[in-house]
């Protein structure tokens, strides 16, 4: 016999409030079906289907009233592909969802653990609004709120790590990294003992989105590699990332000031993030703490030398 599941364990494995399983019950009929020897209400593994289902379209911008009548009409299909082709995935209607609403549905579908959902609304808003917006007005916000969640509670962790992982797996998808036909790039570093790299592929997106060309060479990256990529690849500006104080080294500025003092042409450089805030980074030619800021420094350096 397949188990039957009380409604705060579904609630729980939904990321919604048992109110809220009562309340969709009420309005539109989809609830459980199964009972217990107590008569006590409990979900069946179909119930558990259509509630995810109905969860995964109203996170894609369907109204829940429209959400649950297509989840209980049965399995949500996939548009059909030719052979050979990944069939595509993603919302048909979130072009015009507020942000808040890609907040609401990228926070339900992460506590649920649900990936592709989360993937899904990031790369629609990507696409119809641009990584700044994307990054300001979900990306961020839900990250911050899950890291917050986790200060208070010491729960949510893997949620943290899964959302992670799908932002820089969206962000990568929709602006994947460009080729390099010339010199004018710009280099992403992280100082050697900075380990979050997700604001720095944001900047890379958004360069890519705005046809600055980048070459990112990651998390905690050694002052040796910093200095021979810039050697090696002469790039118009460099960009060192530090997101905590601690990580905020200055020899990475000083290996950029090597590297670049042979180069024909002037590289600017460039610290990102607050941990530079204690004043170390005043060995830069710029400093920025938002995305905005560092796009628009850096895209109207290149312009500026182009």
């Amino acid at each position: 016999m397949e188990p039957l599941l009380p409604p705060s364990a579904v609630a729980h494995l939904l990321g919604v409030a048992p109110p809220t399983l009562r309340s969709w019950d009420r309005r539109y009929g989809i609830g459980a079906t199964g009972r217990s020897p107590g008569g006590h209400r409990r979900y069946t593994p179909e119930d558990l289907r259509r509630l995810t289902d109905m969860c995964r379209m109203v996170a894609e911008g369907m109204t829940p009233a429209d959400a649950a009548a297509r989840a209980a009409s049965g399995p949500a299909s996939e548009p059909a592909a030719a052979p050979g082709v990944p069939a595509q995935r993603g919302p048909a209607s979130g072009t015009g969802r507020s942000a808040s609403a890609a907040l609401h549905g990228v926070t339900r579908a992460a506590i649920r653990m649900d990936a592709a959902t989360v993937e899904d609304v990031l790369e629609d808003r990507l696409r119809t609004r641009g990584v700044v917006d994307t990054w300001d007005e979900v990306a961020r916000p839900v990250l911050f709120g899950m890291g917050s969640a986790w200060a208070a509670t010491q729960r949510f962790v893997e949620v943290e790590h899964m959302l992670s992982w799908s932002i820089s797996s969206s962000l990568r998808r929709v602006h994947r990294s460009p080729r390099i036909r010339d010199r004018r790039h710009i280099i992403l570093a992280c100082t050697p003992a900075e380990l979050h790299t997700l604001p720095l592929e944001a900047l890379a997106a958004a360069l890519s989105e705005n046809g600055v060309a980048w070459r990112m060479i990651g998390a905690a990256t050694p002052i040796a590699a910093i200095e021979a990529a810039v050697r090696r690849t002469a790039p118009k500006a460099v960009v060192v990332w530090s997101h905590r104080p601690e990580s905020a080294d200055p020899e990475a500025l000083s290996a950029v000031r090597r590297a670049s003092a042979g180069l024909r042409e002037a590289t600017l450089l460039m610290t990102a993030g607050l941990g530079w805030q204690g004043g170390v980074g005043g060995m830069s030619d710029a400093c920025s703490a938002t995305l905005p800021d560092a796009l628009s420094i850096l895209t109207k350096d290149i312009a500026a030398a182009t």
